[in-house]
């Protein structure tokens, strides 16, 4: 206390970068919604996203204002509606992404073997590292692209990937370079949960499909739910709570258009009755553990689209 008392300008400065961080939070998922995308707070401070914000001439003192903070919202919604509406009105690749009437059909999954998986790629965060680490069956088969704490504002540009020579590479520059896929599963969505809104997160997503397609125009795109945490998790968490995981999921499923991307709901193989992950798949109430991948494993080889 004596060392504060003597160093105002220290307390001021504290005092400030307490305030403005608490502001930054509250206005994240509002205002600064836009601005909060791919924030990650284990490298920068929350209150970049206001810095960002005012950049971009959204003043702090907007978040009082309920037309601002309700044009935001309608701002991320049209956002999204404007991406999708895009790619799904043109032709990539001789692929339409949405918005297709055969959204619409029933889909007709195949059961397969695991050498279903010799040209397939799996793109995610800690769980699908884990999918590759605990499950040889695919392991073996596939090719895996994961990362720890990878998020859908990075996957493409973080380059955790090596080339032959050992030199650094992006998913982006690998999927350029790669033998053509014919499917590619992505599970993302779980280190966005605390970021954004659920519309700029779907719009995000849209990009990242749309550039895949593009990349690999031939391959069936299969887009995995983001899992459920446990009940105790969802309960006794601000962020990584069911209610939310769901309601992005509703969104993700609207990217399929049942005839080159898919929509797999992965929580039919680790629910309870309940609809939360079940207590006794998971460790920590977020991951699987070990044991509990095979469950994953035999939904895929139950759900495959098979193309005659």
């Amino acid at each position: 206390m004596n060392f504060f008392k003597s160093c105002p300008l220290v307390t001021g400065v504290v005092v400030f970068s307490i305030f403005i961080s608490a502001v930054t939070f509250v206005a994240k998922g509002s205002i600064y919604a836009a601005y909060s995308e791919g924030y990650d707070p284990a490298e920068q401070p929350l209150f970049v996203v206001m810095i960002k914000g005012i950049s971009g001439g959204v003043m702090p003192w907007k978040i009082f204002d309920k037309e601002s903070v309700m044009a935001a919202k309608e701002e991320d919604m049209g956002d999204a509606a404007a991406i999708l509406a895009d790619i799904s009105g043109n032709d990539i690749s001789g692929n339409d992404v949405s918005g297709n009437d055969v959204a619409s059909e029933e889909i007709t999954f195949k059961e397969v073997t695991d050498d279903y998986f010799a040209d397939a790629l799996f793109l995610g965060d800690s769980r699908t590292v884990g999918l590759s680490e605990y499950c040889e069956g695919l392991d073996e088969q596939a090719m895996f692209y994961a990362k720890v704490s990878l998020s859908i504002h990075s996957v493409l540009e973080n380059d955790f990937l090596k080339d032959e020579e050992g030199k650094k590479m992006t998913v982006e520059e690998a999927l350029e370079k790669d033998e053509p896929y014919g499917k590619i599963y992505i599970m993302l969505g779980l280190n966005e949960l605390g970021t954004g809104t659920t519309e700029t997160f779907v719009a995000k997503y849209a990009e990242v499909l749309a550039r895949i397609r593009e990349l690999q125009p031939d391959a069936i795109i299969y887009i995995q739910s983001i899992m459920h945490v446990t009940e105790n998790k969802s309960s006794n968490d601000k962020i990584f709570t069911n209610e939310r995981i769901n309601e992005r999921n509703e969104a993700l499923s609207h990217l399929a258009n049942n005839v080159d991307i898919f929509y797999l709901d992965m929580n039919e193989a680790v629910d309870d009755e309940n609809g939360n992950l079940l207590e006794e798949l998971s460790t920590d109430d977020i991951h699987l553990k070990a044991s509990s991948y095979e469950r994953w494993h035999q939904y895929l080889l139950k759900h495959a689209i098979v193309k005659d």
